[in-house]
């Protein structure tokens, strides 16, 4: 990680020997609390065969692998802002480092391969580049999984996987290449499976002898990766050895200088409010509840134009009265139900040139069948979904049914969040209860990511929470578990009692 960040997003070496004498990534008037300079994200802008490349790395947490839907799911929000289609996601490239271990034994990874090709959730494929250092922790690969390749998992979906050794630089270069191209050709996910090792233990105070004394000692006397590719070059009269010598000590000379100058680095101001979050300012007080009305005379042209469908689109009897009742509701102003109230919400944003996206499992028609946000033609199941069709410069509508998961479309989602904080980003359990099968990306990245790296989300959850009749399997959110998650103004938990309160 420290690698990627230094060589590959250029983070100065200095910022992080000053983060490893015990200061700080954040500028001291900034709150937080911080976290470990592993976990830490960056971004920056560099320059390839003159072509400018934006980098973004995203912060992570030591949940394994938990990150990789959160990638996902801001690269997706990016290619939207960029108006890619399906089929040309080529702008915004999603690249997932992974460790053998983890790649094989954590869900989250499957779940990410069920979303790749999936409409509401593609990126036009994620390059997967898994670090194969043959062990995990302390545990060897025969007790960490039962196929063959730690890969094998992408086979789910037919990725094509590419097996290379990590001492051939060349060897490994080149099939990221391939990879690449392969990716934008047919935008669909690829696997690099790296062959390597670790050198010394899994951090600096652990002792990889005590568990595995053999590989240790072969490892101990096998030349390293510089010393092989340098011998190589040398001997193909690439370089000198005094040139390769000059190399080394010549950065060699730069960490100590970078080291000696970190005890007076001080961050930059800190970067959470730059890009799309620059026009999100603070407000106090009163200016904190807004102008949330809505003029009636809007919310019945709104109204209106949600109840009407085709002449030529055949409803479903039910469905047809539904929408009858909710005209008469913005007709007469009484009795506007959950759904309806919800239609007029988004409705309103979307006129006002604020995207909405809604994503859960069943959410179009909506568990209990109150949304209905997407009707079916009877006879050709067609699909019709009023909320796209209320003005012609509206803002974009997207109602997803997801994938049967909750935590890596909740990760999704939450990803998406980050990247766009002019949208009304919605993640819908199917029931409350079900909330706790994503509790890591709650936990690790809702709850407290702003405060841990100072990175904020405007994603809203909707937890259906205390229906009555269905057992206790489908009734509790467990809403104690988010009011004890509370604190330092890390979100807000609303009990909605009423439709009015949408």
């Amino acid at each position: 990680r420290l690698n990627v960040l230094a060589n590959v997003m250029g983070k100065p070496h200095r910022a992080i020997f000053n983060e490893f004498k015990g200061g700080s990534f954040k500028p001291e008037e900034v709150e937080g609390s911080g976290d470990v300079k592993y976990h830490l994200g960056a971004s920056s802008d560099r320059s390839f065969d003159g072509n400018n490349v934006h980098l973004s790395l995203t912060a992570n947490p030591s949940h394994l692998e938990i990150v990789d839907p959160v990638v996902l799911g801001k690269v997706r929000a990016k290619q939207d802002q960029h108006g890619c289609k399906a089929g040309e996601r080529t702008t915004v490239l999603p690249l997932l480092i992974h460790g053998d271990a983890a790649f094989a034994g954590q869900g989250v990874v499957a779940e990410c391969f069920g979303l790749s090709g999936l409409k509401g959730h593609r990126t036009g494929g994620a390059i997967h580049f898994i670090i194969n250092n043959q062990i995990g922790f302390t545990t060897n690969p025969r007790h960490s999984r039962s196929s063959p390749y730690c890969s094998d998992v992408a086979r789910m979906i037919e990725a094509p996987i590419f097996h290379a050794n990590g001492d051939n630089p060349e060897a490994v270069v080149h099939v990221a290449k391939i990879a690449t191209e392969f990716r934008q050709k047919f935008q669909k996910p690829v696997v690099i499976d790296m062959f390597c090792y670790r050198r010394f233990g899994h951090n600096e105070s652990d002792e990889p002898m005590f568990t595995q004394p053999r590989m240790y000692r072969e490892i101990k006397n096998h030349p390293s990766v510089t010393t092989i590719y340098s011998k190589r070059l040398i001997d193909e009269g690439v370089m000198t050895e005094e040139g390769y010598e000059e190399m080394r000590a010549s950065f060699r000379a730069h960490l100590d200088s970078e080291f000696e100058n970190s005890d007076s680095y001080k961050p930059n101001k800190a970067d959470w409010l730059d890009g799309r979050w620059s026009s999100i300012g603070f407000a106090e007080d009163e200016a904190r509840r807004g102008q949330t009305g809505v003029p009636v005379a809007k919310l019945k042209d709104i109204g209106q134009r949600i109840t009407t469908i085709p002449s030529d689109f055949h409803i479903h009897k039910t469905v047809g009265r539904l929408l009858e009742r909710r005209r008469e509701m913005v007709e007469t102003g009484e009795g506007i139900d959950w759904g309806m109230a919800e239609h007029l919400a988004f409705g309103s944003l979307c006129v006002e040139g604020v995207p909405v996206r809604l994503s859960g499992q069943d959410c179009e028609r909506g568990t209990f069948s109150h949304r209905h946000s997407v009707l079916i033609d009877q006879e050709t199941e067609r699909r019709f979904t009023p909320l796209r069709h209320i003005s012609p410069d509206q803002a974009r509508f997207e109602v997803i049914n997801s994938m049967l998961s909750e935590e890596a479309v909740l990760g999704f989602e939450y990803g998406y969040s980050l990247a766009e904080p002019n949208a009304l980003v919605m993640w819908e359990a199917q029931f409350g209860d079900f909330a706790n099968g994503a509790q890591v990306v709650f936990d690790q990245f809702l709850s407290s990511g702003e405060r841990k790296w100072l990175r904020m989300s405007g994603l809203v959850c909707l937890l259906p929470h205390g229906y009555e009749g269905q057992g206790p399997e489908h009734s509790s959110a467990r809403l104690e578990r988010y009011l004890q998650l509370s604190a330092e103004d890390n979100w807000q938990v609303a009990n909605c009692t009423t439709p009015a309160n949408y």
